[in-house]
């Protein structure tokens, strides 16, 4: 697997995180580790073998390790004791707790929003974004997609300015989108992609600037929580 080839113009999980973390070999390994995942090319149970990351990777032993052990404290990876790493598999219970503390915590991001000044200017990204994503869904990009309709919740997170409630939300959808990985993996050649998830975010963007607080929580809401319906019953299967 190249791990460096990445042509694809939509924001991978690793470039959100804050840019002070980046600059090391460090960061290099565990961003293409974490992209990997999230983007579904390595998937949930598999074994992440050092010595071919390290050769895929071109870095040493200890940086690969260092970088697992990250991913580890993130619940992404499985450090298991005398057998190595593995992609984490999520299971039902931490699918429900993943998306209820989203459901949360994305409630009281966007009641906080609606009231920041220059709304509207803040917010031409992610209608911008939203494009992308409507495009990305149309043309059967699974892996655009998925990146941008992940990100549209971490930017809007982004937009309040609380570096530490960014990085819990950050972390949040990389768990969303490995608990994705296991009930409807994707794939890398385009097929038909079954999603408002575009529509819904227009809807939760034009609620905030028409200052519908209550309505836009409810969404919110309702958003999250067919998702997270979805996916159960899929685990359940």
């Amino acid at each position: 697997m190249d791990y460096e080839n990445n042509t694809n113009v939509a924001p991978a999980t690793s470039s959100l995180i804050l840019e002070e973390r980046h600059d090391s070999e460090l960061f290099r390994v565990y961003a293409l580790i974490l992209d990997g995942i999230t983007d579904h090319l390595l998937l949930p149970g598999k074994k992440l073998t050092e010595s071919e990351l390290c050769r895929q990777m071109v870095c040493s032993r200890n940086t690969v390790r260092g970088a697992l052990s990250l991913l580890a404290h993130d619940k992404i990876v499985d450090l298991q004791p005398n057998r190595g790493a593995f992609v984490h598999v999520p299971d039902l219970k931490e699918m429900k707790d993943v998306f209820n503390t989203r459901i949360e915590m994305e409630s009281m991001i966007l009641s906080l929003l609606i009231d920041m000044p220059d709304l509207e200017m803040r917010l031409q990204p992610l209608y911008a974004m939203i494009e992308q994503e409507g495009a990305a869904s149309e043309s059967g990009d699974r892996v655009g997609w998925n990146r941008l309709s992940n990100a549209f919740h971490v930017e809007l997170a982004r937009l309040l300015g609380n570096n530490v409630l960014f990085e819990i939300m950050n972390t949040l959808c990389a768990r969303s989108s490995l608990i994705v990985a296991v009930s409807d993996p994707l794939r890398k050649e385009k097929r038909n992609i079954d999603s408002n998830s575009h529509h819904e975010h227009r809807e939760i963007l034009d609620l905030l600037l028409a200052g519908k607080r209550n309505r836009v929580t409810k969404v919110i809401r309702r958003h999250l929580g067919a998702c997270m319906e979805r996916l159960e019953q899929k685990l359940e299967m």
